[in-house]
């Protein structure tokens, strides 16, 4: 290595604090001694001077401005999401409920008056469903324009995207439109989905190109501008779902397409991708357990570009004054920050997301209340005679639904209360010809073999309220129609 790399490599070494800290000072006491020294120095070495020296504040002089703008470069270039230890939701900011300028239209019937809303540079922009307007809030200022609206139906106005150049899309799903506006309320052009079979919009997406999209659940889309599918190669991004309770997130790129499995023990009733950075991807998930009360619970999580889960927040969708179906509505980011807008009883709330290692979860604390279900290890007895007749039903193939492993197992008890228990089939709830169809072939494998059979409780994998949601029947269990 050469004496001058050497020397770069030396101040590098000296400057690392100065790197990391730029905003570091030597104190006024090393400065004064710092000079002195250098006097003497001179005053010694008149008639010489040493390259060393010379060479080592020249290397500082040029390298010293090239680490700090490299370390404010990387400071600017990393588009990231901050992870803490602990997730929190803060309230930064309000709307009021009025008929007043600026405000939000009251709410009837508990229902949400705000469908959407959107940040763009810190201004939020509100689709006001009650009164069919947008509300802009800018700073202290707010302003507000209406939204054509040939029905006026509560619920039709669905989704709003502003773009980077601050010109505002409003969804319409009922009518299938599409209205554009410029920032000071002035519709500039209105297009028409409604000849697009089979395609129900809910959502208005915007890529790097600035090409708007609209999608359904983000799994179909048409291009805004053409009104034309876009064929599944081309998609940047796609959900595409696996069965109930797993969906894969395809991200593609000019160079390859990636496949993350998204899985979870309930069933997935929605995704949404909100950001994909360099790093990190953003998506929101609500599950459902499989019992009938209507339970749910939203997270918005990090993954990184492997699909492990970096973090997440959980949505209190609690606090809405109606429990919103697409709760990514209401989830918006701006400058690397995540916020969420909840229409509240006393008003509309704006919310500043932190994710967090940890995070809140309370679906299986809630389903473990009002879950009905049965351990067979534990249960009465084992019924192996009956176990074989029940796995002889998916060899046969009278059972259309997994395989001869499906089984858990199968117990009895003294008063003829049998549990059967199957691994989950995974499968949606069948048809009413299908239901009949399984219930038959169920009925001759256990009442009609058995009459020590007095009841049965079937199970997807110890509960006996998923299988009753499942086929879409009373949690009743089943019994024998010639009993007392």
């Amino acid at each position: 290595m050469k004496k001058t790399e050497n020397l770069t490599q030396e101040a590098k070494q000296l400057l690392r604090p100065i790197k990391d800290r730029p905003d570091l000072e030597p104190s006024q006491e090393f400065v004064n001694e710092l000079n002195n020294k250098l006097r003497m120095d001179g005053k010694r070495r008149k008639t010489r001077v040493k390259l060393f020296p010379l060479l080592a504040a020249t290397a500082i002089i040029v390298i010293l401005p090239f680490l700090i703008l490299t370390s404010q470069s990387e400071e600017e270039e990393t588009h990231a999401y901050a992870i803490e230890e602990s997730s929190r939701i803060e309230l930064v900011d309000t709307i009021k409920y009025g008929n007043g300028e600026g405000e939000i239209g009251s709410y009837a019937h508990g229902m949400n008056p705000v469908s959407s809303f959107d940040m763009k540079n810190g201004n939020i922009y509100i689709l006001d469903e009650m009164k069919s307007q947008v509300v802009i809030k800018s700073g202290e200022a707010t302003s507000s324009f209406s939204v054509q609206n040939d029905q006026n139906i509560i619920g039709d106005l669905n989704d709003i995207l502003v773009t980077k150049d601050e010109e505002i899309y409003v969804l319409n799903s009922v009518e299938k439109v599409v209205h554009q506006y410029q920032s000071n309320g002035e519709l500039t052009k209105t297009y028409d989905l409604s000849q697009l079979e089979l395609f129900f919009p809910d959502s208005l997406v915007e890529l790097e190109n600035n090409e708007i999209i609209v999608s359904q659940n983000q799994e179909k889309f048409v291009d805004l501008k053409t009104v034309i599918f876009i064929e599944d190669e081309v998609l940047p991004f796609q959900f595409k779902q696996v069965n109930r309770k797993e969906s894969i997130l395809v991200l593609s790129d000019e160079s390859e397409q990636t496949e993350l499995p998204l899985f979870s023990d309930f069933t997935l009733a929605n995704v949404a991708l909100k950001d994909v950075l360099d790093e990190q991807i953003i998506y929101m998930q609500t599950v459902a357990p499989p019992v009938m009360t209507p339970l749910s619970e939203t997270h918005l999580f990090v993954l990184n570009k492997k699909g492990d889960k970096l973090g997440g927040v959980r949505i209190p969708d609690e606090n809405f004054i109606e429990k919103p179906q697409e709760v990514e509505n209401y989830i918006a980011t701006d400058q690397n920050e995540i916020y969420l807008l909840i229409p509240e009883s006393e008003h509309v709330a704006l919310y500043k997301v932190t994710l967090g290692k940890e995070y809140e979860s309370f679906i299986e604390k809630q389903m473990e209340e009002v879950n009905i279900g049965f351990d067979t290890e534990s249960f009465g007895r084992p019924f192996p005679e009956l176990e074989e007749e029940i796995r002889k039903l998916f060899i046969n193939g009278d059972i259309q639904y997994g395989n001869e492993e499906s089984l858990n197992g199968v117990a009895i008890d003294e008063n003829g209360t049998v549990v059967i228990d199957f691994k989950d089939f995974l499968a949606g709830s069948p048809a009413s010809a299908e239901a009949q169809s399984l219930s038959k072939a169920l009925h001759s494998a256990t009442f009609e073999k058995f009459p020590e059979i007095q009841q049965i409780y079937f199970q997807f994998d110890g509960s006996f309220s998923a299988w009753a949601h499942w086929l879409e029947s009373t949690e009743e269990p089943w019994k024998r129609q010639d009993s007392n």
